[in-house]
């Protein structure tokens, strides 16, 4: 579980690569590291995040519109192989969609 308690994403990547680079001994790796970790924990912001969420979204949503135009295209041809791909394409979009949005 990351520290930083979701509020930045990258912070937790960071952070990771950060003790990563200490267990290994790599003083220049920690060291740029540090500033990233110092520079990501500024300006990371909650609206950030919001606007970066909303983007993952709409772009889920996207895909999904492009998954249900394929699937309609599919079953008026009769491609029951096209059929299938894109329902499974489609049902994983929908999923992705519902984890986003929770």
């Amino acid at each position: 579980m990351c520290k930083f308690n979701g509020v930045c994403e990258k912070a937790c990547e960071v952070n990771h690569q950060l003790l990563t680079a200490k267990r290994q001994g790599n003083s220049h790796q920690v060291a740029g590291l540090n500033k990233t970790l110092n520079n990501t924990n500024e300006y990371c912001t909650q609206d950030g995040l919001k606007a970066e969420l909303q983007q993952k979204i709409d772009d889920t949503n996207s895909e999904i519109e492009e998954y249900k135009t394929g699937l309609k295209k599919a079953k008026r041809q009769g491609k029951h192989d096209k059929v299938k791909k894109y329902q499974q394409k489609l049902n994983d979009e929908t999923k992705q969609l519902k984890q986003l949005i929770d």
